[in-house]
């Protein structure tokens, strides 16, 4: 369902809509701001992931240490089993 709103731009913000009209990537206003609110909500989506990984990472217990040498042996190894 579409429904009207009625908003008031900054100088700097209906020069960056005309912009982008004027540059034909969008038709019209409703595209442009559909597109920029399309933008957004996957902006904020992203962060609420982000917060949803470390919580879980907060969660998941205290961190173990890296032995980089053993990692590397493990991969030598399994290059080696390949041929």
């Amino acid at each position: 369902m579409n429904k009207p709103v009625q908003v008031t731009l900054s100088d700097q913000a209906a020069s960056f809509l005309s912009r982008e009209l004027e540059s034909g990537r969008f038709d019209t206003v409703d595209e442009v701001v559909e597109a920029g609110l399309k933008m957004l909500e996957d902006e904020q989506l992203k962060i609420e992931r982000l917060r949803e990984l470390l919580i879980e990472s907060e969660n998941s217990g205290p961190a173990e240490p890296f032995d980089r040498e053993a990692l590397m042996a493990s991969v030598r190894a399994s290059w080696a089993e390949r041929g």
